[in-house]
């Protein structure tokens, strides 16, 4: 495999995870008799994916999943104080056994 073709395709898809997935996906479609999209000679259907993917053989919408999020990363919300179900709210009787002793064996 031609050594910059992964800074080729940084170009398409900045996220390596990503491209890594959207490789991944082109290369098993190849591999069941895709038609490729490339003339390139490839040693193989990976090697063959990511030479398509750095010369853009793909529209905006099918790499779409791979994609991120324009507005950025969703945040999840901040837990209540009043959620009983959070470890530093839990009443007492749900609280852990008992610590045991100098000498004792715990099982």
């Amino acid at each position: 495999m031609d050594p910059f073709v992964v800074f080729d395709c940084a170009k398409v898809l900045p996220n390596r995870f990503a491209l890594t997935l959207a490789a991944a996906a082109r290369g098993r479609a190849l591999r069941r008799g895709a038609e490729p999209r490339s003339d390139r000679l490839a040693a193989g259907a990976g090697d063959l994916a990511l030479h398509e993917i750095a010369e853009g053989a793909f529209t905006r919408a099918e790499l779409g999943l791979f994609l991120e999020e324009p507005s950025g990363p969703q945040l999840l919300p901040r837990p209540s104080a009043q959620d009983p179900d959070l470890r530093g709210g839990a009443s007492p009787e749900s609280a852990a056994a008992p610590v045991s002793r100098f000498g004792e064996t715990a099982h």
